[in-house]
């Protein structure tokens, strides 16, 4: 049983230190940074891909009027999937963005400020902080002595506005598994989940592009 469920754990899990956005988010933690990445090539990784996230923050401050902070610079910049004076999404923006976000152009291609790269090189050169610390504290503490650092901050440390979908998911599960379906395996339980809660989704942009 143990094999099975870490073998369940790695195969979902472990491409997440290669992922940006969790990467990132790690990195702004003060209480971890790069401390747990598993090598040095995951570690290295995520350095670049924050240096590229400070980098887009560090442009949208510049222009902001003077005078205003990360709590604006949150407020002014669009929430991702979000047309401008709308209030409506689409699954479609979402993935214009992800393409938008993949060619992005690399730290090579693109010039650091001398005065963001002290930012960055001074939060990671720091120790940890405790691990009953609040990160939010931290940034608060911090947002006059590393701006660009704690805008990207506000913006990878938000939490998610609710659980509803995590709930929705666990229910599909309990309306599949019954009396009736002993039978059912892991795998299979997976797949019809996988289908039951993606299939709209598949077949509602189906409908939108025949209608377009």
């Amino acid at each position: 049983m143990k094999a099975t469920l870490l073998d369940a754990v790695h195969t979902r899990f472990d491409h997440v230190e290669t992922e940006p956005l969790y990467a990132v988010a790690t990195m702004l933690d003060p209480r971890y940074k790069g401390k747990f990445f598993t090598n040095a090539t995951n570690l290295d990784q995520a350095k670049e891909a924050l240096k590229v996230e400070v980098m887009k923050m560090e442009q949208e401050l510049k222009t902001m009027p003077s005078g205003e902070g990360v709590a604006e610079a949150e407020t002014a910049r669009q929430t991702p999937g979000m047309e401008a004076g709308s209030s409506t999404s689409s699954l479609g923006s979402f993935f214009d963005e992800i393409l938008e976000e993949s060619c992005a152009a690399s730290p090579s291609e693109q010039q650091i400020t001398p005065g963001a790269l002290f930012q960055l090189e001074s939060y990671l050169s720091e120790p940890p902080a405790g691990r009953k610390s609040n990160p939010f504290h931290y940034w608060r503490d911090n947002q006059s002595r590393l701006p660009a650092l704690a805008a990207t901050a506000s913006k990878f440390l938000s939490a998610p506005c609710t659980s509803v979908e995590s709930e929705r998911l666990f229910s599909t599960a309990s309306l599949i598994i019954d009396e009736h379906r002993s039978r059912l395996t892991p795998e299979h339980l997976e797949v019809l989940v996988f289908v039951r809660k993606n299939l709209p989704i598949m077949l509602g942009l189906q409908s939108g592009g025949a209608n377009n």
